[in-house]
């Protein structure tokens, strides 16, 4: 059986990635309760594919520090986050859920920038898991 423990640091992650999220909108000047929504709808979604992230990693089924695997993974999972994150916003909001505009477009931006958020999850992930999985399974 799999520990859950092993997924905190993907979790850690993706969360406090969807949190900038939320800062960034307070510092454009957006209100505070749109902040907390995109805190909400962002960072608990890239979290739990982070904390998944985590245990294919700490299962053997991902290698650790490839760029290719973390890529592909996210390339998936980020436009997947970003689409919850609208369709909960615009619920929120507008007292309705719905997709944006030009859906499929979104989600090639999205998938495109993937990219970018991969390198950033990689590289902060990989300084916290190994540490954390060490006191974790001692």
């Amino acid at each position: 059986m799999m520990d859950w423990r092993l997924g905190f640091p993907g979790f850690a992650v993706g969360f406090l990635a969807g949190t900038t999220a939320g800062l960034m909108a307070l510092v454009v000047g957006q209100p505070w309760m749109w902040s907390v929504i995109a805190v909400v709808a962002l960072a608990v979604p890239l979290g739990l594919f982070g904390a998944v992230y985590s245990v294919l990693l700490a299962s053997g089924k991902v290698r650790r520090g490839g760029f290719a695997p973390a890529c592909l993974f996210w390339l998936i999972a980020f436009p997947l986050a970003r689409l919850l994150q609208e369709v909960l916003t615009r619920l929120v909001l507008l007292g309705e859920p719905g997709l944006p505009p030009k859906v499929w477009g979104f989600l090639a931006f999205q998938a495109i920038i993937s990219a970018g958020f991969a390198i950033g999850f990689l590289w902060l992930h990989e300084r916290i898991a190994t540490q954390w999985w060490r006191r974790v399974l001692t």
